[in-house]
């Protein structure tokens, strides 16, 4: 065989192993990016039911919703339908509704639609609060909502845009003033 045989042979091949690689490369699934792997859940929960507790054994905290999510790369977790029931040093808990809730690490969340936060302790001033957005640190138990909020209490209910207080110490600071409502029994 000549050059001109080996270069078109050369050629050939060359075009042929292109060709084949191209449809080798369509065949394969595309690969996930790292951001696509981040937004994938690290494991999910349904019915989630968990207690969890101080250094010292004291029952902190519990939670259970309809479903989690877990995101080990970002740092936190979604729940569907989230009630969160948080004691405080005295024994004494709140029970907190949402219909979204995202955990940041393991003490702050972030609460989102329909928000009720409800004391348990039938003596206290306080006995509800509603809004559509809250974070609360579960450790400090304090909490702040920029949005509208409503507080009820016996014979009473104040409206205010955005709060931040403290459930153990029932202090409360009301942002904007909107409406106080008494209702003598």
């Amino acid at each position: 065989m000549n050059r001109v045989g080996w270069s078109v042979a050369f050629v050939f091949s060359v075009v042929l192993g292109l060709y084949l690689f191209i449809i080798y490369d369509d065949e394969q699934p595309p690969s996930q990016t790292d951001s696509e792997l981040s937004m994938t859940p690290t494991y999910e929960a349904i019915n989630l039911d968990s207690k969890l507790y101080d250094d010292e054994g004291l029952l902190s905290h519990q939670v259970s919703a309809d479903k989690m999510e877990h995101y080990q790369q970002l740092g936190f977790m979604v729940f569907d339908n989230p009630v969160y029931t948080v004691f405080l040093e005295s024994g004494e808990p709140w029970r907190i509704t949402a219909e979204e809730g995202t955990l940041y690490g393991s003490s702050r969340i972030q609460l989102e639609h329909n928000v009720k936060i409800i004391n348990l302790n039938t003596t206290e001033f306080v006995k509800q609060i509603q809004t559509e957005y809250i974070e609360i640190n579960l450790d400090q138990k304090t909490l702040f909502s920029d949005q509208e909020v409503e507080i009820f209490g016996d014979n009473y209910s104040v409206k205010s845009i955005g709060i931040q207080g403290n459930l153990a110490t029932q202090q409360y600071e009301l942002k904007q003033h909107v409406q106080s409502q008494y209702f003598p029994q």
